[in-house]
């Protein structure tokens, strides 16, 4: 076991600002390697044929391989070196992405994307340890938040990316340069850090963060079983969202797919305004991470439930309604998984309780996945819409049960 540690803090502004930069980019990169797929499902299935129910079943496998391995990698994260921790997990996925540009088969894509899955799964927890034990308390505190940005700018590159290669009629390139890009990330975050954050020799001592850890608290498993059916919920809305808005416009608009794919562009501009609108809304109206994910949840169901009713809205509007909400998703992704463990960080768990929760967002992301293809196909759209609002509302619900427990524990 490895139980290198990082007790010495980056004072240098310019360092600081490497660090973060190395730590941006490495998760940023996943995101274009895990949303590629997302993002070329209407030209995947028109070249190839494969239904929608094949194409979610694929989908859902990177989920599952994320959600049952961040459990894994999260506890582990703790105790391993976060930095070949994150190294090994990028480019395990640049590699995967790679061979995922030679599958021909639903069956062989689902298979490399579930362990795409299980490789990216080692990069969120570990990175979020990394970056508390080596940068100062606020600037931590801001840095982690900042990494939200990598949802809408990695969306936004996947995405161009995707319809870059739909308009050239070549869906498989869009995997060979997300896995040439990954693995030079990868490459590029292993040379950074061995100067920014050189680990100690091993040692039988535990790390510093874990030998001063204060005992869980014991109303802390409740309040958290609560947080994670809400973060389920919340991952099954976002990636409902996220992995079906180009079909969505192609069915009910007659929109052509690289259209609709340059369309859902407008998804992650709205997107990034969800970080600091919903760390704004935390910090300057309910000062309670739970609080403010229920008001988020809430605003959902209310945004979901014209379309969910067979409502057809005007293009434009369509869009900004799903942008909104893809945001709102956005900002209780915040609150739940990147803002709950910082406020724990006196337990020395960070990065198996950002695992847990990050586990329960792709459990959420796995139903949407599957489950939205085979709404579709036998329900319709308003059968699958009319699903994520009932998810938003019940986690609303679930985050205002959660609100007075957390308002003790987070002081």
């Amino acid at each position: 076991m490895n139980n290198a540690t990082y007790p010495a803090k980056i004072t240098g502004l310019r360092r600081q600002h490497l660090f973060f930069a190395l730590c941006w980019t490495a998760y940023f990169s996943t995101y274009i390697g895990r949303l590629n797929f997302t993002a070329s499902l209407a030209a995947i299935s028109a070249a190839a044929g494969f239904s929608q129910s094949e194409l979610g079943l694929v989908s859902s496998g990177f989920f599952v391989g994320y959600g049952i391995f961040q459990l894994v990698w999260g506890f582990a994260g703790d105790r391993l070196d976060p930095v070949r921790m994150v190294f090994s997990g990028v480019l395990c996925s640049g590699l995967l992405n790679l061979a995922m540009a030679c599958a021909s088969s639903p069956g062989l894509m689902a298979v490399i994307w579930t362990l795409n899955g299980a490789a990216q799964s080692a990069v969120w927890s570990p990175l979020l340890r990394l970056t508390v034990e080596r940068l100062p308390g606020v600037e931590a505190m801001r840095a982690s938040v900042r990494y939200s940005t990598t949802v809408p700018f990695g969306t936004l590159a996947a995405y161009g990316l995707a319809a870059l290669c739909s308009a050239m009629g070549c869906w498989r390139a869009v995997f060979a340069a997300a896995g040439l890009f990954l693995t030079a990330i990868a490459l590029c975050w292993l040379r950074g850090m061995r100067v920014l954050a050189p680990p100690l020799p091993a040692a039988p001592a535990r790390s510093a963060a874990r030998a001063a850890a204060r005992p869980l608290p014991h109303r802390l498993p409740a309040v958290l079983a609560l947080i994670c059916l809400a973060a389920l919920a919340s991952g099954m809305i976002r990636d409902g969202i996220q992995t079906w808005t180009p079909t969505y416009l192609h069915d009910i608009y007659g929109l052509d797919n690289t259209f609709a794919i340059v369309l859902t562009f407008t998804l992650p501009l709205v997107n990034l305004c969800g970080v600091y609108m919903g760390k704004w809304a935390n910090d300057h109206i309910f000062h309670s991470e739970a609080v403010t994910a229920a008001a988020a949840f809430l605003a959902a169901c209310a945004l979901l439930a014209a379309p969910a009713l067979g409502v057809r809205l005007p293009l434009w509007a369509c869009l900004a309604l799903l942008g909104l909400c893809a945001a709102l998703m956005l900002a209780v992704n915040t609150m739940l998984v990147t803002l709950v463990p910082l406020r724990l960080q006196s337990t020395g768990r960070i990065s198996a309780l950002s695992g847990l929760l990050n586990s329960a967002t792709y459990a959420g992301s796995t139903l949407s996945g599957y489950g939205m293809g085979l709404l579709l196909e036998r329900s319709g759209w308003p059968a699958a819409l009319l699903g994520l609002c009932a998810g938003a509302l019940a986690a609303s619900l679930l985050c205002a049960a959660a609100a007075r427990g957390w308002k003790r524990l987070r002081g």
